[in-house]
């Protein structure tokens, strides 16, 4: 059996194709056509209407004694991951090329895919009956855009073994001394995707056709499989009567009727001809199958040794899915599931606590069958509403994040490594930890939550993506370790890393091809410029390909504005390119304004035991409880930090005047705040200093203010019912503080996120508060101000960041804990308490002390008897 996939951009005729190899092979007795809506294949109702292949079909046939699978895929770039699937089952690819166009956008990404799965690839050149048809241009665009192994198989056939011997070093020295190029090495060149070989023709015509049909008898052979049972899940799809049914391409083994796969019975297999079928009572390798009784499978499962494939092309949109007020979301959510089961590529995420459905895709044609699916068979409208572009969140660098979780009875640590990853490349795990460390099944535990979770990021609560995520060290529990508590671990180790980790915001990117008259250039050009498009190259002579690529917000609606001013002669493609860094990362981020702390369900922090009893340490004190030392912990260099809301404390004492020259130093001119409480910075009379031999430095306390209120179990509990109160009463805890310390304290809150916020400085009763500027956190601050006043002042931070520790060290300041400085915030205040009773108890006993008549003087004062003298 041998798996043919046909692929091509939209429109090239690759459904055409398809039927007119069903019916030169005898198994069409006439040729349907897609714009008829007769075709073998399109045999959905909505496909018919659209003109255009979503679900991707099968038709069996012969070549000769030769069993084939042909299997036509969708071509609109909407449809694209159902496409990628279908290239994981083939033994083959036709890559069909509309002959007056040429290499179209999707084209480009087809080809790449299928070299990167090594897949043997036939060039079909199609539509060679147009008067657009040019072939040496062609041939010439085929092998720039394509590659340069791109071989015409239409030559003579000694022409044709010079150019394949060119594309192999082996067949090079082989052919200059002189020896034949057998069909045989022809075969392997093609086999092992070094040579792409190139048909012309035309499907609707029946041109030429034979000639894929000979080349496939002649130069494509059939795999030999191993024994060991393999395969991987493609597509799900539900039959007319709810059936749900598993496509399978076995890789090996074979598969029965009632064998067990996944801890699943298989109960009917069955063999698919569009949309007729036969059962069967067994598989052999390399046909491809539909089971039922697997109810857990999903599109892109794998089983047995063979790699899950991972989709390159993923959704860019998110809509909101809207119902009419007499349908309840709980009561459609369980039907829904099986409408989106067909399509995994439009992935729907129900949002229990808001009751909302929303759901990911990639363009206007989803958002359209989406429509009609639901319609259809719910027998309900629906619409899709909110559409904003899909961001993810990676790293730069590396970093270990920490993961403890140790309720009573529970136990599990996990660190892990968080990599910079490769573009496109989604989650890579990664093990670096012996069986001596960590017994394999919980490795085993870790790996699984892994591959099967979605984690988010710090920034805007994104999802992460293009990293690796390595396990680098864990510890379980001999007798208290259970199945869910390496989940949480995980989870809270790669949460706890991302907050140290240099984020990075990235957005969708489409590369475009653009066709258009020579007189419109200048104002193409001008608008791609506007739309942050990059590596802008265009070539031709009255009608201009201009290619690149731009952020998918600023370019997917650009179609239209073509069309008007190019008066209809424009015309644009896409295709995704991927996940690059956002153009407008800091836009972005302060129109989320999400703070990860506040996020209870992807917390950072950690669960510890002491006494018998669990407790939360914040994420910032965690490296100060775990169990396990650091792996590969490496510091990022601290100018190219992207922080997450977080804190640290740094101590000095200056008078205003000197305090407002190192912020406006520092930091440049700073705006005051304007509010009720605020009060303008004055100049305070400099103290005079008895001389000593050697003058003690001034001394400075700057506090991260959000850092301290959620050490603080009182001030966060008021910070959840009301932030300003929390950050008020940390700022009268702190005058309190001042008036017995006689520090001059700094008071800092992270307002990076506000848009064009300027450093703001305030005076309250002699407390300091600074509210940083956009994209400036208040480590970030402190940290500069620490390095600015280490120069001529004694310095204290207080704080449980273990990398802010690191770098305050550094710098040559003191450190204190949050915990310490917490508890010496009460015992100032305990102290103020006890002098206060103790100055009363000590005015009582003077007064006890007198006699005579010098006491009755004062008590008759007291009580208004007699005038004071």
């Amino acid at each position: 059996m041998i798996n043919i996939g046909v692929l091509s951009h939209v429109d090239a005729g690759k459904t055409t194709l398809t039927e007119a190899m069903l019916y030169k092979t005898g198994k069409l007795r006439k040729v349907g056509r897609v714009d008829f809506g007769d075709s073998f294949l399109d045999t959905d109702e909505y496909e018919r209407k659209r003109g255009i292949t979503i679900f991707s079909k099968i038709a069996r046939t012969k070549i000769g004694d030769m069993n084939i699978n042909i299997i036509d895929t969708p071509g609109h770039i909407d449809f694209g991951a159902e496409m990628e699937r279908c290239i994981s089952v083939l033994d083959m690819a036709i890559l069909v090329i509309s002959g007056s166009e040429g290499v179209q956008s999707h084209s480009h990404t087809l080809f790449k895919l299928l070299k990167e799965a090594n897949i043997p690839v036939l060039i079909f050149v199609n539509k060679t009956d147009s008067d657009k048809f040019d072939k040496d241009k062609v041939m010439e665009g085929l092998k720039k855009s394509l590659s340069n192994n791109v071989v015409d198989f239409s030559t003579d056939k000694k022409m044709l073994e010079e150019e394949v011997a060119a594309c192999d070093e082996g067949l090079i020295e082989k052919f200059i001394k002189g020896e034949k190029i057998t069909k045989e090495d022809i075969t392997e060149c093609i086999q092992s995707a070094k040579v792409f070989p190139v048909i012309f023709g035309s499907a609707l015509k029946l041109i030429n056709i034979e000639g894929i049909l000979d080349f496939i008898k002649e130069y494509i052979q059939e795999k030999t499989y191993p024994d060991e049972l393999a395969g991987i899940i493609y597509k799900i799809k539900y039959d007319e009567t709810g059936n749900r049914l598993s496509f399978i391409k076995l890789t090996g083994g074979s598969l029965h009727v009632k064998d067990i796969l996944n801890n699943e019975k298989i109960n009917q297999i069955r063999v698919y001809d569009s949309e007729k079928y036969a059962a069967i009572d067994v598989a052999n390798p390399g046909d491809i199958v539909a089971v039922t009784g697997l109810t857990k499978s999903h599109a892109g499962d794998t089983f047995g040794n063979i790699k899950k494939p991972v989709s390159k092309l993923l959704p860019v949109l998110s809509y909101n899915m809207i119902f009419p007020d007499t349908v309840g979301i709980n009561q459609i959510y369980p039907k829904l599931i099986q409408i989106f089961d067909e399509v995994p590529e439009i992935r729907m995420e129900y949002d229990e606590v808001l009751s909302r459905i929303k759901v990911n895709l990639m363009g206007e044609v989803q958002i359209d069958l989406i429509k009609n699916l639901v319609n259809e068979r719910l027998h309900v409208s629906c619409e899709l509403v909110d559409g904003a572009i899909i961001y993810k969140e990676s790293i730069i660098g590396s970093v270990e994040g920490v993961g403890h979780f140790e309720p009573m009875k529970h136990y599990a640590e996990v660190h892990i490594l968080i990599s910079q990853g490769e573009s496109g490349s989604g989650i890579v795990y990664k093990n670096d930890v012996s069986d001596d460390e960590l017994p394999k099944n919980y490795q085993s535990q870790i790996r699984n939550i892994v591959e099967n979770s979605k984690f988010k990021g710090v920034l805007t609560g994104s999802e992460l993506t293009d990293v690796v995520l390595t396990l680098v060290a864990g510890k379980a529990h001999e007798k208290h370790t259970e199945g869910g508590d390496f989940l949480e671990a995980v989870h809270r180790a790669i949460r706890h890393g991302l907050m140290y980790a240099k984020s990075i915001l990235l957005e969708p990117y489409y590369d475009f091809e653009i066709n258009i008259p020579i007189e419109n250039l200048g104002r193409l050009l001008n608008d791609l410029n506007n739309m942050n498009a990059e590596k802008i190259s265009y070539e031709g002579t009255n009608v201009l390909s201009v290619t690149g690529f731009a952020p998918t917000v600023n370019i997917q609606n650009y179609g239209s504005v073509l069309l008007s001013y190019t008066k209809g002669l424009g015309r644009i493609a896409f295709s995704l390119r991927g996940f690059l860094p956002c153009h407008n990362a800091d836009e972005v981020i302060a129109e989320y304004n999400y703070y990860p702390e506040f996020d209870v369900k992807n917390t950072p922090d950690s669960i510890f035991a002491s006494h018998g009893e669990g407790f939360i340490v914040p994420w910032s004190e965690v490296f100060n409880y775990m169990h396990l030392p650091l792996k590969r912990f490496e510091l990022v260099k601290e100018e190219e930090r992207i922080e997450t809301v977080r804190s640290t404390y740094d101590a000095a004492r200056a008078d205003s005047e000197e305090l407002m020259a190192i912020f406006e130093r520092t930091y440049g001119k700073v705006t005051p705040r304007i509010g009720d409480r605020d009060a303008p910075v004055k100049k305070i009379a400099e103290r005079e200093y008895v001389y000593k031999e050697r003058e003690k430095k001034k001394h400075y306390l700057l506090v991260d203010g959000y850092n301290i209120i959620f050490a603080s179990k009182s001030l966060s509990e008021l910070a959840d019912a009301n932030i300003d109160a929390a950050r008020d009463r940390l700022l009268e805890l702190l005058i309190d503080y001042k008036a017995y310390k006689d520090y001059e304290i700094i008071l800092v809150f992270d307002a990076y996120r506000l848009k064009n916020h300027p450093t703001e400085v305030l005076n309250f009763s002699g407390v300091y508060v600074v509210y940083t500027k956009t994209a400036e956190t208040a480590d970030q601050y402190i940290e500069k101000t620490t390095h600015e006043m280490m120069k001529k002042y004694d310095v204290t931070v207080a704080t449980s960041d273990g990398i802010e520790q690191i770098i305050i060290r550094g710098k040559g300041a003191i450190l204190i804990s949050a915990r310490e400085f917490l508890c010496d915030l009460e015992e100032t205040k305990e102290n103020f308490r006890k002098e206060h009773i103790e100055k009363q108890s000590v005015s009582n006993r003077l007064f006890d002390s007198l006699e005579g008549e010098l006491k009755q003087q004062i008590e008759d004062i007291r009580l208004g008897n007699k005038k004071e003298p």
